[in-house]
């Protein structure tokens, strides 16, 4: 089933995308930030993504809804926007701390995180027990929404890989999916397989 998504920190290592600056950063151990040179290969455990209530100013506050269903979580402020906390995971781009955290509120993460989903669901992969590996991209222009813009970063799937143990507890009940969906979506990648998979052993 699809993300019912609305329109609109803690010590935990974290991962985070720069809209302004177009880059994505990793917290490192001494408390700043790190530029991650792109494009990277991560794996992204899009298929326990958590959706959630995020307010970011004046200090982070988390409020996940519960089976990702926001019809019973009423919005706790007006400072608070809907959001979404994903585990990333890589041991060649997150150094000593290869699980992170991606957690965001901003229009262009959203809207990345939606695709995600969508295009690994529309495999027939979930439930597998693999976790999806990603090639991303940087953005190369900004999308125009409302009165304002944002970027939406480029990625492709390229891989489906065993649950590292970092991700055994981050489990949650798979959704179905169509067995014709999946062998389409498979079929369309098939092309650039052999490229694929010497990127996704990069992770």
């Amino acid at each position: 089933m699809p993300l019912n998504m609305l329109n609109e920190g803690g010590g935990t290592a974290f991962i985070r995308f720069s809209s302004d600056e177009n880059a994505w950063l990793r917290s490192s151990e001494g408390g700043g930030l790190e530029e991650v040179e792109t494009p990277f290969a991560v794996l992204i455990d899009i298929e326990n993504v958590q959706l959630g209530w995020l307010k970011l100013s004046g200090g982070r506050d988390w409020q996940p809804w519960p089976n990702n269903d926001p019809t019973n979580t009423p919005k706790p402020s007006d400072a608070h926007k809907q959001g979404f906390s994903v585990k990333m995971y890589s041991t060649k781009v997150f150094g000593d701390e290869h699980l992170r955290e991606f957690c965001a509120s901003g229009t262009g993460t959203n809207m990345f995180i939606k695709k995600l989903y969508d295009e690994c669901e529309a495999t027939g992969e979930f439930g597998k027990g693999k976790v999806p590996a990603f090639k991303i991209s940087k953005s190369k222009e900004k999308l125009k929404i409302g009165a304002g813009s944002t970027r939406i970063p480029p990625f492709e799937i390229v891989d489906w890989k065993d649950r590292p143990a970092e991700l055994a507890d981050n489990v949650v009940a798979a959704p179905s999916t169509s067995d014709a969906t999946g062998a389409a979506a498979k079929s369309a990648s098939a092309s650039s397989a052999d490229d694929d998979e010497d990127f996704a052993a990069e992770i």
